[in-house]
């Protein structure tokens, strides 16, 4: 993508993304760099990009640089512990460290600290990452949004809920960082701030030490500058820890090696298509147009009755997976409630009224529809390789209170299956992002399709 014409908070003539690839390791490993000076390149971008952006809640600079000294050492003697060894990574503030404070945007945990690591952070720090921080996210990843701002427009939501590890990596501070997908919280925010964005299939990733909203839709995700960072981010997680009981964990190699062409998608329209506007709808169309010349082939309703007929159940999906994650969100929600109200937003005061109506007859209807979603899902899995849609119905809207519609992410999240972001597409100098999901435990297929994507389109 281009650098945008819209005045940015920081120097267009910067690079927008910051690698962390095989160059970057090749470099460490013979001397030419050292994880300590990439770090240190790292501070110095957000010592001058924080104060506009505000992704970051806390830093922790001195456990930085002794784990980004460490990481010097393992590579001057040829023992890395991973090909994530020496990245730095931002931390979502819902997800718990043993050396800052987890706060989740709200005075119930002002200044709280668990004593213990995050299973995904444990699993970072034994792979070698270097933890800058911890990032700004919604109050519980589900109410008020935080002060952060759009690294292409401080007007404009990053998004949410994982505002701050996507403005961070999207303006240039870090290579990659963990983020939570409930709704739309991994690949909204991630698109709306230029970067890629990897939500797994559901529990394919562990998420021990991480504050819950819905147990059946709570997602560990990896936003990053690359296909390839987000991935080895998420391996790195599902090696050391495994996945969210009883799944046993994301499945695939270390490193993807090379892209792959999907050979058919299909292209799905969700009820987030009445929402786009013009600009966006002839931005994504281009794309179908390339995709076609370099031999993919499109499918939509119009050619598969049973591509129509789960076009046709996810009408309306919002309120089917929002009540859902209302009904499993009433622990501990309506506990901090009857506690004390006035510690909560107004929204989210609003919210858990609402969850405390909600019966299991209403749980049962609604999990009923899901599954159906999800048989209809797994029935196309062996007549396309994948979906392709729009990330979100536009770049990230004005504003900093609303985070922006999910209604092109919720179907992805509902119906369990893996999906990728992918900055392809800019309207009016703003990012656009392009959803690739694919099917349930083929995450690995669909992040090499995403990588092909990437470099076919991008190049």
């Amino acid at each position: 993508m281009n650098a945008p014409a819209h005045p940015l908070v920081y120097d267009p003539k910067s690079p927008p993304l910051l690698p962390f690839s095989d160059q970057v390791i090749a470099a460490f490993a013979d001397g030419r760099d050292t994880p300590r000076a990439y770090l240190e390149r790292c501070l110095d971008i957000i010592a001058e990009r924080e104060p506009a952006v505000l992704a970051f809640v806390c830093r922790d600079d001195v456990g930085a640089r002794n784990a980004a000294d460490a990481a010097t050492e393992r590579y001057k003697h040829g023992r890395p512990l991973s090909l994530m060894d020496g990245c730095p990574v931002a931390v979502k503030d819902i997800i718990e460290t043993v050396d800052m404070p987890t706060q989740m945007n709200s005075p119930i945990y002002a200044g709280w600290q668990s004593g213990r690591d995050a299973a995904s952070v444990y699993a970072l720090r034994q792979s070698g990452a270097v933890i800058v921080g911890k990032t700004v996210t919604t109050e519980f990843a589900s109410g008020a949004s935080g002060p952060t701002r759009n690294p292409f427009d401080p007007t404009r939501t990053p998004g949410g809920s994982s505002s701050g590890t996507a403005a961070a990596v999207g303006a240039g501070m870090v290579p990659g960082g963990l983020g939570t997908q409930t709704a739309g919280s991994v690949v909204r925010p991630a698109a709306y701030c230029g970067a890629y964005g990897f939500k797994p299939t559901h529990a394919a990733l562990n998420m021990g030490g991480i504050h819950p909203i819905s147990h059946s839709h709570d997602t560990l995700g990896t936003i990053a500058s690359s296909i390839d960072a987000c991935w080895r981010l998420a391996y790195q997680i599902a090696h050391h820890v495994g996945g969210t009981s009883p799944h046993p964990g994301l499945v695939g190699p270390a490193a993807l090696g090379a892209g792959v062409r999907p050979t058919r998608l299909i292209w799905l329209y969700t009820d987030g298509w009445k929402e786009v506007d013009g600009a966006s709808i002839n931005a994504f169309d281009g794309l179908m147009r390339e995709l076609k010349q370099k031999g993919v082939e499109i499918v939509d309703r119009s050619d598969d009755d049973e591509i129509a007929k789960l076009e046709q159940l996810l009408a309306g999906v919002d309120v089917v997976a929002s009540t859902i994650t209302a009904y499993e969100r009433r622990w501990p929600y309506l506990d901090y409630y009857h506690r004390d109200p006035s510690t909560l937003s107004p929204y989210l005061r609003d919210s858990i009224e609402k969850s405390a109506a909600l019966t299991a007859a209403d749980f049962r209807v609604t999990t009923e529809k899901r599954a159906q979603i999800r048989h209809q899902v797994a029935a196309l899995g062996t007549r396309a390789d994948g979906f392709i849609t729009f990330t979100s119905s536009g770049p990230a809207p004005l504003g900093l209170d609303w985070t922006g519609s999910r209604s092109f992410q919720i179907c992805q999240t509902l119906m369990s299956t893996p999906a990728f972001t992918i900055p392809l597409l800019e309207v009016e100098g703003l990012p656009l992002g392009v959803q690739l999901i694919g099917f349930v435990d083929q995450d690995e297929r669909l992040a090499r399709q995403a990588k092909w994507m990437a470099e076919a389109c991008l190049a």
